[in-house]
């Protein structure tokens, strides 16, 4: 019976370290069918009753054992070494966009660089911006006007001559 608990413990290592290496599965995959091979091994050698106490000890075994790794690996030595701790906060400088002042753009008027159809790059103040037109094709070097900007963008109409 030793050899039988030995093998499925085998078995849920090898499903636990298929989450560390990446190995396409194929690791995960021995150690199911070392749990399996367990199962098995245990029909065949100590009978249809210890085989199917087994085989239920199996389905409620494997499950908590995964259970209380994952509730308990964190806190190990091993775990505070893989597990990343730190978090990319606003005030460390991590961001995936940068505050402008583009609130202040809305109304002003100035240049088209490029042509915008829709997008292009526009002139104000001696500035250079990226901006995107209301749906308008917007030719190079046309007066143009700042309609609205939401976050990084400036949306922009044709301007009065």
């Amino acid at each position: 019976m030793i050899p039988i608990l030995a093998l499925a413990l085998v078995g849920i290592a090898a499903m636990i370290t298929e989450l560390f290496v990446p190995a396409g599965g194929i690791i995960g995959l021995i150690g199911l069918g070392s749990i399996i091979a367990a199962i098995v091994r245990t029909f065949q050698t100590q009978g249809a009753f210890v085989g199917s106490i087994f085989l239920v000890g199996s389905f409620i075994a494997v499950p908590a054992i995964f259970i209380l790794y994952f509730k308990f690996f964190p806190r190990t030595f091993f775990g505070k070494r893989l597990i990343l701790s730190d978090t990319q906060t606003r005030e460390a400088g991590y961001s995936s966009h940068t505050d402008h002042p583009y609130e202040e753009l809305r109304g002003k008027k100035g240049i088209s660089e490029t042509q915008l159809h829709p997008v292009g790059t526009i002139l104000i103040d001696g500035q250079r911006y990226n901006a995107v037109t209301d749906g308008d094709y917007i030719e190079e070097n046309a007066n143009i006007e700042v309609i609205h900007t939401e976050g990084n963008r400036i949306v922009v109409r044709k301007g009065e001559r």
